[in-house]
């Protein structure tokens, strides 16, 4: 009877010394708990529930099995790498601000119609929190493009 109680204890024993490896999901929590300190500068539908999520994934934290951490973990990455980044719009505030410097009455009408088009546009896109930096690349291009087009009055000479 003795033997088989030291045997159980000591079996006891060995299922408590299971240790098991939190150390990507800790690493994981410590990369979202950063991320959503700066919140603000990611687009909102890429990041949104990523507080649940990384609540989920402390409370896996005190998971007993390897999987359900390895679960937790997996899971928080995903959320992690689907995140994406605002675009960078300095691009586009800088020709709005070149533009608005210029007197565009000094230019022929037709030349200044596209600019004015555009800079509808990049008021839009500027507003747009979801606006990829593709997009914001291709209107800096075209809002350049229309600036280029501007083409100066020809007052005639009168003489004087």
């Amino acid at each position: 009877m003795t033997t088989a109680i030291t045997d159980l204890a000591n079996a006891i024993a060995g299922l408590e010394s299971i240790t098991l490896d939190t150390s990507a999901l800790e690493h994981e929590i410590e990369l979202v708990t950063e991320m959503i300190a700066n919140l603000d500068d990611y687009v909102p539908s890429t990041v949104e529930g990523l507080a649940d999520k990384l609540a989920a994934a402390q409370a896996a934290l005190e998971a007993t099995s390897q999987d359900a951490i390895d679960e937790a973990t997996k899971t928080l990455r995903e959320a992690r790498l689907n995140a994406r980044t605002k675009a960078d719009i300095s691009a586009l505030e800088e020709l709005v601000a070149y533009v608005n410097s210029l007197d565009l009455r000094a230019y022929t009408l037709d030349s200044v119609v596209p600019v004015n088009r555009m800079m509808s546009k990049l008021t839009q896109a500027m507003n747009d929190e979801e606006i990829t930096q593709e997009k914001v690349d291709e209107l800096a291009a075209e809002m350049q493009a229309a600036i280029d087009g501007l083409q100066p009055n020809v007052t005639p000479e009168t003489g004087d």
